[in-house]
């Protein structure tokens, strides 16, 4: 697959850069762009599962980046705006 090397480093950039923002406090789990980060990152890997193809990580990756849809969902559907922070 053409570039998947280079996916595959965006999308480590995205969870460890989100995670570790997470984990030091810059970030909230109810935040955008921690949701954002979550998602890309595992569309940059579930890109990289399918060739040559490797289930466990399509299916892990796959249902990662739904969880962030939802997540995002949850943000901006939420009633209580304050609650949803933008970083």
């Amino acid at each position: 697959m053409p570039y998947a090397s280079a996916i595959s480093i965006i999308g480590t950039v995205f969870f460890l850069g989100g995670f570790g923002a997470l984990n030091f406090g810059l970030l909230k789990s109810t935040s955008v762009t921690y949701q954002m980060a979550n998602f890309l990152g595992a569309v940059c890997f579930t890109y990289t599962a399918i060739k040559p193809v490797n289930y466990g990580l399509f299916i892990t990756e796959f249902l990662w980046a739904c969880f962030g849809i939802y997540g995002l969902y949850k943000i901006f559907t939420s009633k209580d705006k304050k609650a949803a922070t933008v970083s």
